[in-house]
């Protein structure tokens, strides 16, 4: 019976890799608004490149929200990614650049715990809470020996996780929250959107879910409810520096948000931590 339910739970958090990743318009459409991580990787490629040139790893790329405004800002960028949903949309975006800004772009279809580049690489970036959806250690440590083969000595790599606030993880799992009317960028179809999740402490994974409800221009429901899940493992920063250093990386420095502010003035903040680490 334990067998089945672990087999069963190993599912569902694989699930929440997955399925948010598969509208891509949808998914563009929910973060148009999110700029201030770009902004911050954007600068942190430009102080790399002042010590040393070379190819950015965007791991995890999606649809090339990050990547395409580093190749704007003259970097060659390796973009990373297993969904091909998301990766047929960067593909899309890159076909509408300068053919000079074309060359600079390579896209690879790849599991962050399995990938490998051709040369080694400057700066890895994995923005956005995605390191999140590694879920073990044995995950999380695989993903640190694939971007440690494929930096240079003294690469950067880089990735910001969304602290856990123990206030909102332990809201009520049977309330909808976050109710928002919408229409799809793509298909114009009005929908509800709403949430709510549940905390699994042992495993310290936070499964969500998200609701999408079509109705008609009333408010009245029509048809059949979606559901999406959406699965993060909650880090605590003393595990991410253990981490980092069985996979030979130097921690060098950590952020309590964008802003670039120490995480020793964030307390009570809920913005990213980003941590910066030297390839050793």
């Amino acid at each position: 019976m334990t067998k089945r339910r672990d087999r069963g739970s190993r599912a569902e958090a694989e699930a929440g890799c997955r399925e948010h990743f598969v509208d891509a318009p949808l998914y563009d459409y929910e973060y148009r608004h999110r700029r201030a991580d770009l902004n911050f990787y954007r600068q942190l490629a430009r102080n790399r490149m002042e010590f040393a040139a070379g190819p950015i790893l965007d791991l995890a790329c999606g649809s090339g929200r990050l990547l395409l405004p580093l190749v704007r800002d003259g970097h060659q960028v390796i973009g990373i990614d297993r969904a091909p949903e998301m990766l047929a949309a960067a593909a899309r975006r890159i076909r509408r650049l300068s053919a000079s800004r074309r060359a600079r772009c390579t896209l690879v279809r790849a599991d962050l715990r399995a990938f490998a580049t051709l040369g080694p690489a400057t700066l890895a970036i994995c923005a956005f809470h995605s390191v999140q959806h590694l879920h073990t250690d044995e995950d999380f440590l695989r993903f640190l020996a694939c971007a440690r083969t494929s930096l240079r000595q003294g690469g950067w790599l880089a990735f910001d996780v969304l602290p856990a606030d123990p206030a909102w993880l332990g809201r009520d799992p049977e309330r909808r929250w976050g109710r928002t009317t919408f229409r799809h960028p793509s298909t114009k179809q009005r929908f509800v959107y709403t949430s709510n999740h549940v905390y699994d402490p042992a495993a310290r994974l936070l499964h969500m879910r998200l609701y999408y409800q079509p109705v008609d221009d009333e408010g009245r429901p029509r048809g059949e409810e979606r559901t999406v899940r959406l699965c993060h493992r909650q880090f605590a920063p003393d595990e991410i520096r253990r981490l980092l250093g069985l996979a030979s990386f130097r921690l060098v420095e950590v952020f309590g948000g964008f802003d670039g502010r120490p995480l020793a003035g964030a307390a009570g903040s809920d913005d990213e931590h980003v941590y910066v680490a030297v390839a050793v």
